[in-house]
């Protein structure tokens, strides 16, 4: 087998930066035409590398005497054996060989470095895969021991540090997002090119807008091509705080303006503020977990994690997501949405019956759906309504729909303000949709309790030392639903199940009673 160098851990491991290797990686930027990941460049260069190791070697043998077992050799002559990494010798002797079951053939006596001496067969005209004549043949089977996908799995790792570090030095190139690109070939884009792009955008209201809508006012340089000049323009708009990138992960950009989008966007609305508690979740029960990963509160949710596609959703509309105008971006509808990578992007919600659009925006910082407020004044949902999402005709259009039904009234738990505490009580309200009877809360005066959340986050225990009794009244066995409990306790203070079960199971002053149902401890 030919040794070579690419297929070490060495090699690699001593790889180091050149100017051939930025020669190499411009032509190949400049022939594709548009930016480049490292992985891709990384891989790209080390395919490149491991084929000029292939081309000196081919060069080096085509010069020399290549052992074939089918040839004639004479006592003296010089031979290299491709099989045995390329090493070479010297013919020493040679006899006939002795075997009756084949042809006569030769046995030669070469003498290999370290006067070590081996027997070859020579003059063997039966088939062998050393005699094939293309000496391309000989190196391109067992002589690579590993195929570049491999070698960049063990290795492409660090060589795309070492390509990082070396383009971030070298003026020819130009780093875009995570992707490397030329310079020279990016269309110039100025500060009037700029300013037009805002003007494009504040006649649309701020946008979004994708980049070639936006390139049709601007007049770049029509000798360049327009994937270029969307590229340009992509990453001057980047580097001027005016302009967000709201793409989502379709691979077209799309921008905003930054003054005119949401304050709700941009900051997290004071409904949502979370209060957070040292959960304490060894002490929750198996049921009460069990509920609290039924309830899908987003808080819960890494929203990093892998989800698999989903036609639909339903979830239930709690307070603080109806006083914010919001959605939580939880589990079980991300399966629903569109991807995205960026903090936040706008999309469209289409009313599944009337079909009237609106346009809501993905915030991952928080990880909500802002922009929901007049479809909830729209049809009068209270907190607890059930609520559905499914896939619309593209990937950036959510249908959006309640569980309809004529209105009657209803006897349902109302929420108020009074004394500086929270107060609940039960009255007839005429009801237009279908809700959970455990998570329902009709709010009169939302303002008033704001006030009562105040303006940082009440902590937990003491929200569900107020909350536990109001609802315990309401009921003639005095038993309070755990779930209904999280419900009532995010009317005032916003924190997810765990913390409001944790809080719950501590306190000492509440035992269980059965299917989540709690009662206030007799010492109480």
């Amino acid at each position: 087998m030919i040794h070579r160098q690419t297929q070490t851990r060495e090699y690699w491991s001593a790889y180091k930066f050149t100017q051939d290797d930025a020669d190499f990686l411009s032509s190949y930027l400049l022939e594709t035409g548009t930016p480049k990941p490292l992985s891709e460049l990384a891989s790209a260069l080390m395919q490149h590398r491991v084929d000029i190791e292939a081309a000196e070697l081919r060069r080096e043998l085509e010069r020399r005497t290549i052992y074939q077992p089918k040839k004639k050799y004479t006592v003296g002559e010089e031979l290299v054996f491709p099989a045995l990494k390329a090493a070479s010798g010297k013919v020493i002797s040679q006899r006939a060989g002795r075997n009756p079951e084949i042809e006569p053939f030769d046995v030669i006596t070469v003498e290999m470095p370290g006067g070590k001496h081996r027997e070859f067969a020579a003059n063997y005209t039966r088939p062998h895969r050393l005699n094939d004549d293309n000496v391309l043949a000989i190196l391109s089977d067992d002589s690579v021991m590993s195929t570049t996908q491999e070698l960049v799995e063990q290795y492409g790792e660090r060589i795309s540090q070492v390509i990082d570090t070396g383009l971030a030095g070298d003026s020819e190139f130009l780093r875009i997002g995570g992707d490397w690109f030329l310079r020279a070939m990016m269309a110039e884009v100025n500060v009037g090119h700029l300013n037009l792009s805002e003007a494009v955008l504040d006649i649309t209201g701020g946008g979004p807008l994708p980049t070639h809508t936006i390139l049709e006012e601007l007049g770049l340089p029509p000798d360049i091509a327009g994937s270029l000049q969307e590229i340009s323009l992509n990453t001057a708009l980047a580097r001027d705080d005016r302009f967000d990138d709201v793409s989502l992960d379709d691979g077209i950009s799309s921008w905003f303006l930054r003054r005119l989008e949401p304050t709700e966007v941009r900051n997290i609305p004071g409904a949502l503020q979370p209060a957070t508690m040292r959960t304490q979740e060894a002490i929750i029960t198996d049921d009460l977990r069990a509920l609290a990963v039924e309830l899908g509160d987003e808080l819960m949710y890494d929203l990093e994690s892998p989800v698999e596609p989903q036609n639909s959703a339903a979830v239930v509309l709690t307070f603080p997501h109806l006083r914010a105008g919001t959605l939580g971006w939880s589990s079980r509808i991300a399966g629903v949405l569109p991807k995205v990578s960026k903090p936040r992007a706008p999309v469209t919600f289409r009313d599944a019956v009337s079909g009237k659009e609106y346009v809501v925006w993905l915030v991952k910082q928080g990880a909500y759906i802002f922009g929901l407020g007049d479809w909830y004044k729209q049809n009068d949902l209270p907190a607890g309504a059930y609520l559905q999402l499914s896939r619309g005709p593209s990937d950036n259009v959510i249908l959006i729909d309640y569980k309809r039904r004529r209105p009657k009234r209803e006897w349902v738990r109302v929420a108020n303000s009074r004394d500086g505490r929270l107060r609940l009580e039960t009255a007839q309200r005429a009801v237009a949709c279908e809700f959970d009877e455990l998570m329902s809360v009709f709010v009169e005066n939302p303002a008033a309790l704001d006030d009562l959340r105040g303006v940082a986050p009440r902590d937990v225990s003491q929200a569900v030392r107020e909350s536990f009794p109001e609802i315990a009244k309401l009921s003639p066995q005095g038993n309070v639903h755990a779930r209904t409990l999280y419900a009532v306790v995010n009317v005032i203070t916003r924190t997810s199940p765990l913390d409001v079960f944790a809080a719950l199971q501590s306190s000492g002053s509440y035992v269980p009673v059965g299917d989540n149902y709690w009662h206030i401890g007799e010492a109480h």
